[in-house]
C-alpha cells in the first residue's frame, strides 16, 4: 500500500518572495529521487487566458512531472492581479475551501507527497470568512515559510511566525531567497538570517541564491536549485517524516 509522506504547505511571507521558485525545486528534487510528487496551487491571481504555460500552477506540474489536471492542481484561476478575494468578487466566484480541501484529498491519494504554494502571505483573503492561514490548517501540513534575505526580511518573516504562532501551526521552518545582488555582497543576507533564526526562534534554512538562468531559462534555473543543498535538505526531511 503506498505510504503517504505528507507534504508542506507552503507560505510566504509577502507575495513575490520566491515561494513557486521553492516549491519548484523542490518538488523537482522529490521527483528526482523517484517519488510521486503532487502539487498544488490553490488560488492563482493575474492568471490572464491564453498564458497558462507561464502561470504557476503549470510551472509547478512541469517541475514535478505530474499529470494532474489543472482543475485539481488550481481549482480558482483568476485574471487579475489582486488578493484572492477581490479577484473572485471581480469575477463572480466565492471561492469555497470544501472544493479546495476535496481537491487536495485527491492529490493526497494519488501521491507520496504533495507541496502546496500559498498565494501572497498567511492573512491574504481567499473569502469573507477564510484567509490563507485558515487554509493551512484545513489542510493539515506542516507549513514552510518562504521570505527574503534582504532588507526588511527580519520584519516580514517575524510577522508571518508569529501569526502561525497564533494558530498553534506546525512550521518546518523558513527559507530566506537572496537576490542576485546580496551573492556579492553577503552582510545584509548573512545579518538577516542570523536575527530570524535568533529572534523567531525558527529553523532557518538557507539563504537561497538565485542562479541567473531563473530569469531567462526557468526550466535550467529550476533544475540547478534542486541540486542546491537547501533543497536537498528540505526534501531529506519530508522523505524522512520528520520537521
Amino acid at each position: 500500500m503506498k505510504t503517504f509522506l505528507r507534504g508542506y504547505f507552503i507560505t510566504g511571507t509577502d507575495t513575490g518572495v520566491g515561494k513557486t521558485v521553492v516549491t519548484a525545486s523542490l518538488a523537482r528534487c522529490l521527483s528526482q529521487r523517484g517519488l510521486s510528487v503532487g502539487v498544488m496551487k490553490p488560488v492563482e491571481t493575474g492568471h490572464p487566458d491564453g498564458h497558462a504555460a507561464a502561470s504557476d500552477a503549470e510551472r509547478l506540474r512541469a517541475a514535478s512531472g505530474t499529470l494532474d489536471s489543472l482543475e485539481v492542481v488550481s481549482p480558482y484561476r483568476f485574471p487579475h492581479p489582486l488578493a484572492p478575494l477581490a479577484a473572485a468578487r471581480l469575477a463572480g466566484v466565492v471561492i469555497n475551501p470544501d472544493h479546495l480541501l476535496g481537491c487536495f484529498e485527491k492529490l493526497a491519494r494519488r501521491h507520496s507527497a504533495v507541496l502546496v504554494e500559498g498565494v501572497g502571505g498567511v492573512l491574504v483573503p481567499l473569502s469573507e470568512d477564510c484567509d490563507a492561514r485558515d487554509l493551512i490548517v484545513r489542510f493539515k501540513l506542516p507549513c514552510l515559510v518562504v521570505g527574503r534575505a534582504s532588507l526588511g526580511g527580519i520584519n516580514h518573516a517575524l510577522l508571518t511566525v508569529e501569526a502561525l504562532r497564533h494558530h498553534r501551526i506546525e512550521m518546518v521552518g523558513i527559507v530566506l531567497n537572496s537576490p542576485a545582488e546580496l551573492v556579492r555582497d553577503s552582510t545584509q543576507a548573512e545579518s538577516t538570517v542570523a536575527l530570524v533564526r535568533e529572534l523567531g526562534k525558527i529553523r532557518v534554512f538557507g539563504p537561497l541564491h538565485h542562479h541567473p538562468q531563473l530569469g531567462q531559462a526557468w526550466e535550467t534555473g529550476i533544475a540547478r536549485l534542486a541540486e542546491d543543498p537547501t533543497i536537498m535538505e528540505l526534501a531529506d526531511l519530508l522523505t524522512a517524516g520528520g520537521t
